[in-house]
């Protein structure tokens, strides 16, 4: 059909391509067009990103699911388990990298990692969680109160 919802994908297209390429910003009270990637913060950025996103990881995905290991992405941190050895998963993800330049990723492989807010440790291959403070914000509670009677 060539459609999404009454729009037709080639006015989809149209539409990111007036969005990508016009952003402006101001620095030192001069204006200046950005001509590589997307506004930070932008709504369309962020979809646009996870949509290009999920295309580059099928490489990862695909290896995880035939060697039965989990992969999980929130954003842009990735979650992978593998029975590989370190060696094995840094061919893996620098052959997955060089499919794109622009994107650069950090590698941490531990049997311990904070992921989020979730402490994951492999303990003889079962996985074990644990909720991660990070140390920048204190395990603060809010308190609850409530202008409404107790009874509803």
């Amino acid at each position: 059909q060539g459609k999404i919802g009454t729009l037709k994908i080639s006015t989809i297209i149209q539409l990111a391509c007036v969005v990508l390429d016009t952003n402006s910003f101001a620095y030192k009270d001069k204006y200046y067009r950005q001509i590589k990637g997307g506004a930070m913060g932008s709504p369309f950025t962020l979809v646009l990103a996870n949509i290009y996103l999920l295309e580059w990881e099928q490489k990862l995905i695909q290896h995880q699911k035939i060697n039965h290991g989990i992969y999980g992405r929130n954003i842009d941190d990735v979650f992978m388990t593998s029975y590989l050895s370190k060696e094995d998963i840094l061919k893996l993800l620098d052959e997955t990298t060089q499919t794109d330049s622009n994107i650069k990723i950090t590698t941490t492989i531990s049997q311990t990692l904070d992921y989020l807010d979730v402490t994951i440790e492999n303990n003889n291959g079962n996985l074990k969680t644990c909720i991660y403070h990070k140390s920048a914000s204190g395990p603060y509670i809010l308190p609850y109160s409530s202008d409404h009677p107790r009874h509803v």
